[in-house]
């Protein structure tokens, strides 16, 4: 089990990290005895039973997992009659149930559809039912990758790029700083035309990130549409470990603008925000724009500790509510690192989720900042991981979550104050249209004249 997290297990975000776990790094664990089968299904159904926030209906959750099963089942040509336990069944007489259809289920696929396969898919089932955007799911690899991340290791190989679909085109929205991308000279708002010999044109989000990915080592030929370029930039990257640091910028602009652009909440964030904060400061930073776009969450430890860099103490800054009902308001400790008067404007946009989505409206309640951008995602309780018996695991949300003033945003997000979208057409052009409104505000709450554009690639 890990500390908790405000990090959807689900991203709900338009960009995607193409880093994913391709070739992991160091010798695993060692093999557990359990095998994934009913057995992992119903230890899943168990955790879920005992940890989840809210009531479990046993029926309704094995429901689910049979739902999972038809489905794997299903893509794989394969026809099963699986049928629902009747609402009503008892906890112990609907288990023994479930065992019978996972048997069955076994039985249809033939060796089709691994066992393995199938218990992994009825979990799935069973999470679904919850609609929960922290309740979930991990592999084996997936979990090795998260605990690694979140100690901020490589736990993964790639190019170090985060992918952004727009309008059936596919944009660098962000180059990892310290990878192979950024060696090869990728920059923010490349258009990917082309990966080896393939064409993006009609490939869905998942297939151009699949073409990236490959093992440390190895090389992918990036075919881009750079802004101001009339001929197309043909870049060879090989692919590496990848190290994910929290803060992705740090710089001081003209009329001293600070640019801030935080990525995600893992282990020492805010003492590298805070960091971050002095050293801008130093060197003559009177105003901040804060870029919260792409980050999905991560610790709420981390969370604390970065909003009490900007709001005085006392200030509330989330709500939570247990499983029994006992509710209580975290608020701010300690010194703000920035001057209370010094302006503060918050980018925030469809990738932005839970922890960061709690430090939005921290920031936006309290009068603090402005924030620009697109509504967030939504994506806002507070999970536990824990290992299952295969060393795959599960995410369960075991607090229920809202803002400091009690606005829930699960389902629904961050409302900025000033809404301003991307188009690709500005992208192709090299413009970063919400980043330049940013830059804009700031600038003239600081009584200085609007800036020049920023540069292609930010």
């Amino acid at each position: 089990m890990t500390d908790r997290l405000a990090s959807p297990i689900r991203r709900i975000a338009p960009a995607v990290l193409l880093v994913l776990a391709v070739t992991l790094l160091g010798p695993g664990p060692a093999p557990r005895v359990q095998a994934a089968d009913v057995g992992l299904v119903l230890e899943a159904y168990g955790v879920l039973r005992d940890r989840y926030v809210g009531p479990i209906d046993p029926v309704s959750t094995l429901n689910g997992a049979i739902a999972g099963l038809r489905a794997a089942l299903s893509a794989a040509g394969v026809v099963a009659d699986l049928v629902e336990i009747p609402m009503g069944t008892a906890p112990a007489a609907a288990e023994a149930a479930f065992r019978t259809r996972f048997a069955a289920a076994v039985a249809a696929a033939g060796g089709r559809v691994q066992t393995t396969a199938l218990a992994y898919a009825a979990i799935r089932g069973m999470t679904a039912t919850l609609n929960d955007s922290h309740t979930g799911f991990i592999t084996p690899e997936q979990n090795r990758e998260r605990q690694l991340r979140q100690r901020r290791q490589a736990a993964f190989s790639g190019v170090g790029i985060v992918l952004m679909p727009l309008d059936g085109r596919f944009y660098v929205r962000d180059v990892i700083p310290g990878t192979p991308a950024e060696a090869a000279g990728v920059q923010a708002l490349d258009r990917i035309v082309r990966v080896d010999a393939t064409p993006t044109t009609g490939l869905q989000t998942d297939q151009v990130a699949g073409l990236i990915r490959g093992p440390a080592g190895t090389s992918v030929s990036l075919v881009l549409d750079r802004p101001g370029r009339a001929a197309a930039v043909v870049l060879a990257v090989t692919r590496a470990p990848i190290q994910i640091p929290a803060v992705f910028q740090a710089r001081v602009m003209e009329g001293g603008i600070g640019y801030l652009q935080l990525y995600q909440f893992v282990n020492r964030t805010g003492a590298d925000v805070r960091e971050a904060l002095q050293r801008m400061l130093g060197a003559g930073m009177r105003a901040l724009v804060l870029d919260l776009r792409g980050n999905s969450g991560g610790f709420l430890h981390e969370l604390n500790a970065t909003v009490n860099l900007f709001l005085l103490a006392g200030r509330p800054v989330y709500q939570e509510t247990t499983r029994g009902g006992q509710s209580r308001t975290v608020r701010t400790t300690g010194v703000p690192v920035l001057p209370t008067a010094m302006p503060v404007v918050v980018l925030i946009d469809e990738g932005s989720a839970s922890a960061a989505e709690l430090l939005a409206a921290a920031l936006q309640e309290q009068g603090r900042a402005t924030l620009i951008g697109a509504k967030t995602s939504g994506a806002v309780e507070a999970s536990v991981v824990i290992d299952l018996s295969d060393d795959s695991a599960l995410s369960v949300t075991i607090l229920r979550l809202a803002s400091g003033q009690g606005r829930r945003l699960e389902g629904v997000g961050v409302t900025p104050d000033v809404a301003v979208a991307n188009s690709a057409a500005e992208l192709d052009q090299g413009r970063d249209t919400q980043l330049v409104r940013a830059i804009q505000l700031a600038r003239q709450r600081l009584g200085l004249s609007a800036a020049p554009r920023p540069a292609a690639g930010r």
